[in-house]
């Protein structure tokens, strides 16, 4: 077997490793594609970011809105003086969302009703309750809060309204 030098040997892997028809190049010949795909995907991407937004807005006015309406209810709940005190509910309802412009499409209501051992309910006027219910049925006395919002986008998107209006309700058992 006859030997090689190692100079032959290592110019022989040389040689393999990189033929001389090979040209490597140092700038690839893609190098827009990548620019041009950023320039086409970032007005997408920056649509569906602030579209997020918009979302999260509308929902967090909807979340505090019923808020407000629950803790206008939990104000009246607390006595059936608190369930006729109008006034007093309403500004508890605006005091839980203040950031909000809350209005009440219709005034908080009280509903009166004598319901029956088998479930059966009659609703009486609240002032006369206590005279038309007798024993064993029982009374309940309920208060029902309905609020409403208008809330504008963050960002006036073309075809889509200028401003939302949104609602919210709650409705809580009077305690006796």
């Amino acid at each position: 077997m006859a030997r090689t030098s190692p100079t032959r040997l290592h110019h022989d892997h040389a040689q393999r490793r990189f033929p001389s028809d090979t040209r490597v190049s140092c700038v690839p010949r893609d190098s827009g594609q990548a620019s041009l795909e950023l320039a086409l995907s970032l007005p997408l991407f920056a649509l569906l970011i602030l579209g997020g937004a918009e979302i999260a807005n509308i929902g967090w006015a909807a979340i505090q809105l019923n808020n407000a309406a629950h803790a206008g209810a939990q104000f009246a709940s607390l006595s059936r003086t608190n369930a006729v005190d109008i006034t007093d509910i309403e500004a508890a309802a605006r005091s839980e969302a203040p950031a909000l412009t809350i209005t009440f499409p219709t005034a908080p209501t009280q509903t009166c009703s004598c319901v029956t051992p088998s479930g059966t309910p009659t609703t009486y006027p609240c002032s006369s309750i206590i005279d038309s219910c007798a024993s064993p049925d029982i009374i309940v006395d309920s208060v029902q809060v309905t609020t409403q919002a208008v809330v504008s986008p963050l960002i006036h998107y073309t075809g889509l309204p200028a401003s939302y209006t949104l609602h919210g309700k709650a409705t809580m058992e009077v305690i006796q």
